[in-house]
């Protein structure tokens, strides 16, 4: 673990020649992406605050997409604070709910998509997650992309809702753990990769838009999905230990491995998924190809960060420190 993770560097996935100009398109959207979370202070944390995803977030869009326009960089790093929040919500870290409560909170987030109200009942961090979501949804909408993808993000969330209900009953002991494969298969629905590409298809993607490219990029996107899955785990595993839900990690360690031996086998594991998620990456035909630049780009920078650091406590006054160390 030690050996893997010394001298990894949170910025070590993005080009030194890219690393001011996305640090900067980074920080220009951050005003917009916080106005649109600010109404929303039980569940979404203050850009200043070490519990804050969204200084992250918006870095990991703009390294990403580094030539987007600043209202698309703020919507996609809004949904990915939004989307950890639904983590949070699953794994019951933002309150306690039944399994018929996030089945409902689920199915309630893909109507929404296609402009369904929302449906909340009281201030609580549940009621929180169904109001900001709406307020994203309204903004997916206005991209010119949206009609064409709305169907594969109701598509994906619907997956990555069914993924996080069995994530939840392994962690409550009320199904075994999974094999390896199971928990990787999985795994990659619930980093909410492929519900993220869902949306940015619709918001950086060609046009016209055109749905069956959703079908061109699924294989590629579920590499990259499992890539991410992977180099998670490796930064998180001691803390999935301590709460008591499988990992990669934990699942070789059950089987009878050291820790150190188990974390070198998903590490191994991560370079051959990336290897092929690499070789998957250029068989994209030529009007996706901003799509794989993007996608290379997401799982380069996602895994140099993850090696580095996990994503809390990187608040907005660090990427706004970082953006002034890395002046042109």
């Amino acid at each position: 673990m030690d050996r893997l993770l010394h001298g990894s560097h949170q910025l070590a996935g993005v080009p030194d020649e890219d690393r001011s100009g996305v640090l900067r398109t980074a920080l220009d959207a951050v005003p917009e992406a916080a106005g649109l979370v600010r109404p929303y202070p039980d569940l979404l944390a203050d850009g200043d605050s070490a519990a804050s995803r969204l200084a992250f977030s918006c870095l990991s869009a703009a390294a990403t997409f580094p030539r987007a326009r600043p209202d698309q960089i703020a919507d996609l790093g809004t949904m990915i604070t939004i989307l950890f929040a639904f983590d949070d919500i699953a794994d019951n870290i933002a309150g306690q709910w039944s399994h018929h409560d996030i089945t409902a909170f689920f199915k309630q987030l893909r109507a929404m998509v296609s402009g369904a109200p929302a449906r909340p009942s009281g201030e609580d961090a549940l009621a929180q997650g169904l109001r900001v979501w709406q307020a994203w949804c309204a903004r997916f909408r206005g991209h010119e992309g949206a009609a064409a993808h709305a169907a594969n993000l109701r598509e994906q969330l619907e997956l990555a809702g069914a993924a996080m209900m069995r994530e939840r009953r392994w962690a409550a002991g009320e199904e075994p753990w999974p094999t390896y494969d199971e928990y990787v298969s999985n795994g990659s629905l619930t980093i909410l990769y492929p519900t993220w590409w869902a949306a940015a298809l619709a918001i950086c993607g060609p046009a016209p838009a055109d749905a069956g490219h959703w079908d061109s990029i699924a294989r590629v996107t579920s590499l990259g999905a499992a890539c991410m899955r992977l180099v998670n785990d490796i930064r998180t595993f001691e803390r999935e230990r301590s709460e008591g839900k499988p990992s990669s990690v934990l699942i070789l360690e059950r089987a009878g491995l050291p820790t150190k031996a188990a974390v070198e086998r998903v590490f191994a594991h991560y370079a051959e998924l990336h290897a092929a998620f690499l070789a998957a990456l250029a068989s994209l035909p030529e009007p996706l190809a901003g799509i794989a630049e993007g996608q290379r780009r997401n799982v380069a920078f996602n895994g140099g960060w993850y090696m580095a650091r996990d994503t809390h406590a990187y608040t907005v006054r660090e990427l706004a420190s970082d953006a002034d160390a890395y002046k042109d």
